[in-house]
């Protein structure tokens, strides 16, 4: 085992060196000094795999086997193997008679593989954050700062007129997060172009830095804000008389516009002649919004002078079109579901995008619908009527993840600010800080798995009391061979009825998403119309709140109403056979639990709580870094998002409860193999949300409109609650996996209902919007 275990080490050493001299090559070839980091980390991860490889079969000093062991850090599993060995196979062996209890509790600990499994995967996050942000940062070249906006830093500069136009923010409780990207190279002397980058509805600036990493990597400031109650900011910008949404700054970019340009002081390191903004979805029309507002009587005046628009297309922007003194670009997904809105004559995307093509104010054209086209380019970028339309082959919650989009975003403001590179438009890293940043996440899960496992074995107090329930169960397998109509298992009226069950779970959550997701705007007004609540006050959450609850609900009265039948027909048979009956009450004993494990069950995930949400504090204040990968958010936890989270986790944990119970009294206990139980879990628990995509992309392929488009009556937009799914279908997948392991765990059904529901719900808030006033 111990040359088993040095062979793996070994290997896994000499991997990392080679994927470091990839990393390191692939840094120099990018002109990134981050390089060297890597050149360092595979040559320690060379020599000490060489080390390893010559001492293997011989006796070391011990001081040169620690040494060995402490540079194997550059592997994290390699650590973990490396402990175990220097541990559990070092000279002489444990005598755990001689030792006292705690001293054994502590050798077992460090013998335990769930210990390395542990550590390697807090170091994973470490090392994982670490080269996310070398990876944001451009290689530590550019600095990456966060800054808020509020009445007391703002009102100063918003009062200068800037293009006629005065700012002014009223409410003394309502701030704007921003994240700035500033290269070093850009000083007072060496002024740099700007990007402001806006986010769509309800997503936040870190879902958009994919656009600030390869602007600043090509030496352009980027500035990303969080919209309206998204994120850290937490106002949105509403009607001081109605409380109600009404984009004032458009969502809080037009003060952040004027903030930085007036700021001479603080922002003296940018070209105010060179200034772009670009915004997804709603995000899109917030710059047209800005871009119109701040543009002055010619593209000379025009603060902003280079506008691109993704994946928004309404009248309502239409209308600024002819307004705008800049040189733009309209961008809208070829898959775009929200194109059903625009088939009317006036609406219709051609039309739509013939005005933005023609309505251009000092140069308008006169271009036939017939000679549209894509990708090219109409009129002067000298004079600021240059126009170009995109269509990409992706769809409306991707397309700010797609690498040609990306590409033709970079292309543009390259042209329009002169980024002044090298680079190619389509040479792009951001897909690396991704990758990080997901695998940080993972490893932060498995971190919490581990530790929960730890306390759980190893610490005397907190060992499970309940006994745990198992098929194998002696008085069901005694009722089983008695004369009863209740189903023997392995039966097929029993495997009927399961796999009915589950078949009825998953077409009922599939077939009522879209229905709850529009009762939930009748239920939650307030939040649907954009408005200040404290009544569950996160709009899209809602509506996943309502298919939660009543789904969770639906599978307990299947769980328990099937026994409740089978015992029904028992009773009933038995009067008719005139003989006793036969009861079996097994699938009940689930929800029994000892009042200390119960204990244990709630303030276990108290404390694992706030050590998963402390890691992501500590990475963000170390490395500016997340956990975050692509729609899938942990992010630092904000006061607001706090309260908002205290109102939903009860009535989500209906619905994880619900799961944990039906995970592990039913699908347990069918006889199947313990991975065929995860992976029947897995599935029956997204399955239902699966054929939502498949039900409404179906026919957007088919026919060019969504499947859900609007629902009742009168018709309600629902195809933005579609988006939210992508998000879900993971993480239903994970939930009934994570509830299986920590029953076997904690033997309670509770343990992992309450840590998962708590995790997930606060992951899913951080990454929507809620209109909390606070």
């Amino acid at each position: 085992m111990k040359k088993t275990l040095f062979i793996i080490s070994e290997v896994l050493i000499f991997v990392s060196s080679l994927l470091y001299s990839v990393l390191a090559a692939c840094f120099y070839s990018l002109s990134m000094p981050i390089y060297w980091l890597f050149i360092a980390l595979g040559l320690i991860a060379l020599f000490d795999g060489l080390a390893i490889s010559a001492t293997r079969n011989k006796e070391v000093k011990k001081a040169l086997r620690i040494v060995m062991l402490a540079l194997s850090f550059v592997s994290p599993i390699s650590l973990a193997i490396n402990l175990v060995i220097y541990f559990k196979f070092k000279e002489g062996s444990i005598d755990f008679a001689k030792a006292n209890e705690k001293d054994q509790a502590k050798k077992r600990i460090i013998a335990s593989p769930m210990f390395y499994i542990t550590i390697a995967a807090l170091l994973s996050i470490f090392v994982s954050s670490l080269i996310a942000q070398s990876v944001n940062t451009t290689g530590f070249n550019v600095d990456v700062s966060d800054f808020t906006l509020t009445k007391e830093n703002f009102n100063e500069y918003g009062a200068i007129e800037l293009n006629g136009v005065t700012q002014s923010i009223t409410d003394k409780n309502a701030s704007w997060s921003v994240t700035m990207y500033k290269p070093k190279a850009a000083t007072e002397t060496n002024k740099a172009p700007v990007v402001f980058v806006m986010p769509g509805f309800t997503r936040t600036k870190a879902t958009m830095a994919q656009y600030a990493i390869e602007y600043s990597r090509r030496g352009s400031v980027a500035f990303i804000i969080d919209p309206g109650c998204q994120g850290a900011t937490t106002a949105a910008g509403y009607n001081d008389d109605t409380m109600i949404s009404s984009t004032v700054g458009a969502n809080g970019l037009e003060y952040l516009i004027h903030y930085v340009y007036t700021n001479t002081t603080k922002f003296n390191f940018i070209d105010r002649n060179r200034i772009g903004a670009i915004g997804h979805s709603a995000g899109g029309g917030n710059v047209v919004t800005a871009a119109s507002d701040y543009a002055g009587n010619n593209y000379s005046e025009s603060v902003i002078k280079a506008l691109y628009i993704s994946g928004y297309i309404k009248s309502s922007a239409a209308n600024k079109y002819a307004s705008l003194h800049c040189n733009a670009v309209n961008a809208y997904a070829y898959y775009d579901e929200g194109i059903y809105r625009y088939q009317t004559a006036s609406t219709s995307l051609e039309v739509v995008n013939l005005r933005f093509v023609n309505e251009v104010s000092g140069d308008p054209k006169n271009i036939d619908l017939n000679d549209l086209k894509y990708d090219y380019a109409y009129g002067d970028m000298a004079n600021g009527t240059y126009r170009m339309l995109h269509r990409e082959k992706t769809n409306h919650a991707f397309q700010m993840y797609d690498q040609v989009s990306i590409t033709n975003t970079i292309a543009f403001f390259n042209e329009a600010l002169n980024f002044n590179t090298e680079l190619s438009n389509d040479n792009q890293v951001w897909f690396a800080k991704e990758f990080f940043n997901g695998f940080a996440l993972v490893n932060a899960f498995i971190f919490v798995i581990g530790l929960v496992t730890l306390l759980l074995e190893y610490v005397p107090f907190l060992r499970p009391k309940t006994k745990l329930e198992t098929s194998e169960n002696k008085e069901v397998e005694q009722v089983n061979e008695q004369v009863t109509l209740v189903p023997k298992k392995g039966s097929f009226a029993s495997k009927a009825i399961f796999y009915g069950s589950m078949v009825l779970s998953a077409v009922i959550a599939c077939l009522d998403f879209i229905p709850l997701a529009r009762l939930s705007m009748d239920l939650f007004p307030d939040a649907a119309s954009n408005t200040y609540t404290y009544f569950f006050p996160a709009r899209m959450m809602n509506a996943i709140l309502l298919w939660a609850v009543v789904n969770g609900l639906i599978g307990l009265v299947i769980y328990f109403g099937t026994t409740l039948i089978e015992n029904l027909v028992e009773l009933i048979g038995s009067k008719i056979q005139k003989r006793k009956a036969n009861y079996d009450w097994s699938k009940f004993d689930i929800v029994k639990v000892h009042w200390k494990d119960l204990l244990i069950s709630l303030v276990t995930p108290i404390v694992m709580f706030f050590v998963f949400y402390g890691l992501v504090a500590l990475m963000y204040t170390w490395f500016h870094q997340d956990f975050r990968f692509m729609l899938i958010s942990a992010a630092p936890l904000q006061p607001r998002y706090i309260v908002t989270w205290l109102m939903y986790v009860p009535l989500f944990f209906i619905f994880y409860i619900s799961n944990s119970i039906r995970v592990n009294g039913s699908i347990a206990r069918e006889g199947l193999k313990e991975w065929q139980v995860y992976l029947v879990s897995g599935i029956a628990n997204s399955i239902g949300l699966v054929f939502i995509l498949i039900i409404n992309y179906t026919k957007f392929f088919a026919t060019g409109e969504v499947f859900y488009g609007y629902w009742g009556n009168p018709g309600s937009e629902v195809w933005l609650y579609i988006n939210m799914v992508f998000a879900l279908i993971p993480l239903m997948f994970i939930l009934p996996l994570l509830n299986r392991y920590f029953y076997k765990k904690s033997k309670n059904v509770y343990l992992g209902a309450i840590l998962v529901c708590m995790l997930f719900i606060m992951m899913s808030l951080s990454a929507s919007v809620s209109y909390i006033p606070m």
